[in-house]
């Protein structure tokens, strides 16, 4: 197609100028989550369940010890004490996978390990600590009451038959493949994984192998394409890098056309809504559906979000600003939550925790601030301080940051020491060099 000028949208298109929350409700009610499949349990980490899992057994099957020691009768040692300690019978010995048709009569205990059933009889399980280990063979000496009633696990505490251990939406963990393992379960349903096409656009960026104009002044590093793909990636996202479109619209409506088989796209620079915005321009020639553009935010507050109808299917499309810092924070916000949404996931936010500020946080504009902030525990509190300057065309702070600090926008400043809500980017180690508590 040529460039010839035609009438758009875009041109006369006012900022929406919303509300972060209200921006984020909009892209949430527009996601639907995709197709559903079955795998494997070893499949699933990271998955969103497509349905319920229920357990197929009682686990555990019988009453169990919670400890080694000695299974008897609670009123049988009543008022032990080193003074007076109380002399039972061992009649036998039982193990995890022992045979659980045993009966302790009055008097008589039997030696138990941790995970072996509970003999009939007996509602007590006396830690070894506690006795003399049978000095003399065939009797054990109880020199202490205190575990009367205890150590003792019931049938089915953790699961019953019949039992719904997972609900739709439920994200696959580490732990989840546990408890599954655990239920018998080997295949499940799942949501399928979404497919993203990242594209930076600008005649000024480079690619790595073109490094040298960056050292040379007549360049730009691309690092947002990289960085995006990872951000998604690392949710399970699979994740397309179109390459870096020029600014010709020809050009950037083939690079648009090859990711038409991707759930979303994004679009990195270009965030302008401008007749001259080649980005939305080639968008708006393809017949693109736009949403809102503008969100009452730094950074990033020329973000956009819309439809893309392809031959494949109704694609979202996300418009990110250039500036690293408002890329990483738009995809944060709003990206991450959609993708997650579309893969099934019931939860898709990132967690916010109050911290107390180690900084001034100066925010003069009616805007909701997203600040790149390192957490450091000092005492009982979690302190929140800046990972240096905010400027959006910073890249080198998002490498540090453990956190976003969400400034809302009735607040000019947030003085030290003062309480601030901190969106934690926990996604690698702790940034202290010390053993948790």
């Amino acid at each position: 197609m040529s460039d010839a000028p035609r009438a758009t949208r875009f041109a006369v298109r006012p900022a929406d100028w919303l509300h972060v929350d209200e921006a984020i409700d909009r892209i949430l009610g527009s996601a639907t989550p995709s197709a559903t499949q079955s795998v494997s349990t070893l499949e699933a980490l990271g998955r969103a369940l497509a349905a319920p899992v229920t357990a197929s057994a009682t686990l555990p099957p019988w009453d169990n010890s919670a400890m080694d020691g000695y299974a008897v009768r609670g009123e049988d040692i009543r008022g032990a004490s080193a003074r007076t300690p109380v002399a039972l019978r061992v009649t036998t010995v039982l193990r995890a996978g022992s045979d659980s048709g045993r009966t302790i009569e009055v008097g008589t205990a039997a030696r138990i390990m941790t995970g072996a059933p509970i003999p009939e009889g007996a509602d007590t399980v006396v830690r070894v600590e506690d006795t003399d280990a049978e000095n003399e063979a065939g009797m054990v000496r109880i020199f202490d009451d205190r575990d009367s009633g205890r150590h003792v696990r019931p049938a089915g505490q953790d699961m019953r038959a019949g039992d719904t251990l997972f609900n739709v939406g439920h994200s696959v963990t580490h732990g989840t493949l546990g408890v599954l393992t655990a239920a018998g379960v080997t295949e499940v349903d799942v949501h399928a994984v979404p497919l993203v096409a990242v594209l930076p656009t600008g005649d000024e960026l480079r690619e790595p192998e073109r490094y040298a104009d960056v050292r040379e002044g007549v360049g730009v590093p691309e690092s947002n394409g990289r960085m995006l793909c990872a951000m998604a990636t690392s949710i399970g996202a699979r994740a397309l890098h179109l390459g870096i479109a020029p600014d010709e619209t020809d050009a950037l409506e083939a690079k648009i056309a090859a990711g038409a088989e991707a759930d979303a796209l994004i679009t990195i620079g270009g965030a302008s809504m401008g007749e001259a915005d080649l980005v939305k321009r080639a968008l708006d020639r393809m017949g693109f559906t736009l949403d809102f553009w503008r969100v009452k935010m730094r950074p990033g507050s020329p973000v956009s979000f819309g439809w893309l109808q392809t031959d494949h299917r109704r694609q979202a499309v996300f418009g990110l600003p250039g500036n690293p810092s408002s890329a990483f924070v738009t995809f944060e916000v709003f990206v991450r939550p959609f993708l997650l949404r579309l893969a099934g996931h019931r939860r898709v936010l990132r967690r916010v925790i109050t911290c107390r500020a180690g900084d001034r946080f100066d925010t003069p504009a009616d805007l909701t601030y997203f600040q790149r902030v390192t957490l450091r525990r000092e005492g009982s509190e979690t302190i929140a301080r800046l990972t240096g300057p905010q400027t959006s065309g910073l890249v080198r702070g998002l490498a540090s940051a453990d956190g976003l600090a969400i400034v809302p926008p009735e607040a000019t400043e947030i003085a030290p020491g003062e309480a601030v809500e901190v969106m934690l980017l926990d996604t690698g180690p702790a940034s202290e060099e010390r053993s948790p508590r």
